[in-house]
């Protein structure tokens, strides 16, 4: 989908939009595991979502033996941080299963 021009636009009609000062930056995430079974996978997921729930992030994806998806802050009008980013990639890199961990650059959650 092709960002909206906001030039042309109030305010009040950006916000609803998500677009300018209110665009919500997040990023994807994708990383190669070495997990071959659910119950393992179970254990990884539930850890990965209370990592990231502790830093006021939220998920959207998953994956067995490439786990991808995106994340956001849990917060509407606001933006995930480099550091962010670079702490969901540090915890995926430091986990035995995750075999290699990527990150895209931080972009508009709503017209990624």
């Amino acid at each position: 989908m092709k960002p909206f021009k906001t030039d042309n636009k109030k305010r009040r009609i950006q916000k609803k939009l998500f677009v300018g000062e209110f665009a919500m930056l997040g990023f994807e995430v994708s990383c190669e595991t070495n997990i071959n079974d659910f119950e393992r996978y179970d254990v990884f997921v539930d850890d990965f979502i209370d990592y990231i729930d502790s830093l006021d992030l939220c998920f959207g994806g998953g994956g067995l033996e490439v786990f991808e998806g995106f994340l956001c802050a849990k917060e509407r009008y606001v933006d995930v941080t480099e550091e962010q980013k670079a702490q969901v990639i540090a915890w995926l890199e430091a986990r035995a299963e995750v075999k290699t961990a990527n990150a895209s650059e931080l972009m508009d959650a709503n017209y990624f």
